[in-house]
């Protein structure tokens, strides 16, 4: 699939918050519509970097990319993908974004995936990402996070 990648608008809002309630992290995490529409509403505003894939359909999937987040190195926010686009390289395509656009910035790239999230622990590992720790409690009491990093290869 061939998806166009772009920065993220206010009309593309609702659409994102549904992704992400509507996927395996929203039950866990008890996201809801209104509190993720305001969660997205506050980065844009902020002007955090927010970056859309779009098919014929609208918002296929988004990345939130915090470029010197974590120990200063780029840090993945959120990557969130459609229904009905999984499987079709979306979330490749904005992970690659996301390394693309901080290459510069440290020799690593990180995130933290949920360790009930089996689907994004193997969709990381396939791109590189490699276990380094865990942390109980960290974003929600009882879920544990596993910090997942790549190190930097100059391309």
């Amino acid at each position: 699939m061939t998806a166009l990648l772009r920065p993220l608008v206010p009309e593309d809002i609702p659409a994102c918050a549904a992704m992400v309630v509507d996927s395996v992290l929203g039950e866990p995490y008890g996201f809801t519509l209104e509190g993720m529409r305001s969660t997205l509403s506050g980065a844009y505003d902020a002007g955090q970097t927010l970056v859309v894939a779009e098919d014929s359909h609208g918002p296929a999937g988004f990345a939130w990319i915090d470029p010197r987040g974590a120990f200063s190195a780029p840090y993945l926010r959120l990557l969130a993908v459609a229904h009905r686009t999984r499987g079709t390289g979306v979330g490749s395509a904005l992970l690659e974004e996301f390394e693309r656009r901080t290459a510069a910035v440290g020799r690593d790239y990180c995130l933290l995936v949920s360790e009930f999230n089996e689907t994004a622990r193997f969709f990381y590992a396939r791109h590189g990402y490699e276990i380094r720790g865990f942390l109980d409690d960290f974003a929600r009491p009882g879920i544990k996070e596993i910090l997942m990093v790549k190190h930097w290869v100059a391309r």
